[in-house]
């Protein structure tokens, strides 16, 4: 009985070495497998446009707002501007836009190790622009005519838009008399009323006007 005692013994120590050292092994792994995962996450600070309702997804390779099924379930949704933690990957920031306001509702986003802010505000529609333009114009023209008092004895607005947000006015100036050159000039929204933003010219240059978006520069020069 003495001899099968000590054999017992010797078999279960180096079997019980084992075990801890396999312990150690799985726990290391799992330590740093978990160190991987919670490190794959980032602190970002997502900022809203006015109004603006977000609905987050995982990348699903769609490119329009209107093809999400209401079966699909959002990560996040938010209403406001704040900080979200979320895996370094691409995601879909989906726009709620029930009456089509916007150009494009969706974003795709990749979050990366960089990543800190991710800001979201789309531009508006040609329908909702066009809206806002009707309702707006004469406030608008105001603006330009208080700048340039005289301009309505010699040019007429022929053509006009807004972009963007609704914030960017361009219009074409058409002379009254044919010896005049056609100009054009924008107006930006600022603190609440229409002022000039670009004087009345033939082309209005990107370089000089830092403050106005080239893409509503390009577009006013083509109108």
């Amino acid at each position: 009985m003495g001899n099968l005692t000590l054999w017992i013994q010797a078999v279960i120590r180096p079997n019980k070495k084992l075990v801890l050292v396999c312990l150690a092994i799985v726990i290391g792994v799992s330590l740093g497998l978990l160190s991987n995962y919670w490190h794959s996450f980032k602190n970002v600070q997502v900022i809203l446009g006015s109004s603006v309702q977000l609905n987050i997804y995982p990348d699903l390779g769609g490119d329009s707002a209107y093809s999400y099924s209401s079966s699909t379930q959002p990560l996040f949704k938010i209403s406001s501007s704040g900080t979200i933690k979320l895996k370094k990957a691409v995601y879909d920031f989906v726009v709620s836009d029930p009456t089509h306001q916007y150009e494009n509702p969706v974003t795709k986003v990749v979050v990366l190790s960089n990543t800190n802010r991710i800001d979201i505000n789309p531009l508006y529609s040609d329908q909702k622009l066009a809206e806002l333009l009707t309702a707006n114009r004469p406030t608008i023209q105001q603006g330009l005519l208080s700048k340039y008092p005289g301009l309505s004895s010699f040019y007429t607005i022929s053509v006009d838009r807004l972009y963007e947000h609704g914030d960017w006015y361009g219009a074409v100036l058409t002379p009254v008399a044919p010896q005049y050159d056609t100009l054009v000039v924008i107006l930006g929204y600022e603190h609440g009323k229409w002022v000039v933003a670009a004087k009345p010219q033939i082309s209005i240059s990107i370089p000089s006007n830092p403050s106005i978006p080239s893409s509503v520069i390009d577009s006013v020069d083509q109108l």
